[in-house]
């Protein structure tokens, strides 16, 4: 049984029954706690600085009490996060709006990290044609590079841990044996890492001879002048 895979979309199912305002789910064996996923899905996805306040309100509201939901919203928001990488910062103050950010938030916030590094680099790249697979290819980079940079800014916040020299690791790593165009979406994500984690303080000397070499061996002069 534990190795089921919960399903996010509908939770603790029940038998059918009226739901007074809730009209639309009337005629469905959908729970509560289903509902309250659903809204919150859907305020999810209307989040946005001018909202954030109104928004942040309504979810909490809707999450009172349902304290067992926990990992299961953190999930959704991490998976939205990577995605759309410019509003990380609102979705993880959104996070700390809703939960206590304790030992327990932290833990939970890193096995959910584990996981959505998992199900990317496990993504099924077979495709029925060459233009499928690269498209593919593609999102599985995006997600990589969404989901990199909501660890350097998870990192930041001091809600994990020595995750960054693997992250930068990683991309160098990538960047030996990608594309062009792959390539300089990648050094574009390294840059912002960067960026985001040092900031004005000098790189570390690791980091800074590892980019040396790259620069050294690029031949594309766009991907070096970033480098």
């Amino acid at each position: 049984i534990e190795s089921i895979s919960i399903n996010k979309d509908y939770f603790r199912l029940e038998m059918s029954k009226k739901y007074g305002y809730k009209k639309k789910y009337k005629n469905s064996n959908i729970g509560d706690d289903t509902v309250a996923i659903k809204e919150v899905k859907s305020l999810l996805n209307k989040l946005s600085d001018k909202t954030y306040e109104k928004i942040s309100s309504k979810i909490i509201d809707k999450l009172e009490n349902k304290e067992y939901l926990k990992r299961m919203i953190i999930d959704t928001i991490l998976e939205i996060c990577i995605i759309h990488t410019d509003y990380i910062d609102m979705y993880l103050s959104l996070i700390k709006n809703i939960y206590t950010i304790n030992n327990d938030t932290k833990q939970m916030i890193e096995y959910s990290l584990k996981d959505l590094y998992k199900n990317i680099k496990e993504m099924d790249m077979s495709a029925e044609s060459e233009y499928l697979e690269f498209c593919k290819k593609n999102k599985q980079l995006d997600k990589l590079m969404g989901y990199n940079i909501l660890v350097t800014q998870c990192e930041l916040k001091k809600i994990i841990e020595g995750y960054i020299d693997n992250t930068i690791l990683e991309f160098i790593d990538i960047l030996k044996e990608k594309e062009e165009e792959e390539k300089y979406k990648c050094v574009q994500c390294l840059y912002m890492i960067f960026k985001y984690y040092y900031g004005d303080r000098h790189i570390s000397k690791n980091h800074e001879l590892k980019l040396k070499e790259l620069v050294k061996n690029e031949t594309i002069n766009k991907i070096k002048f970033k480098l």
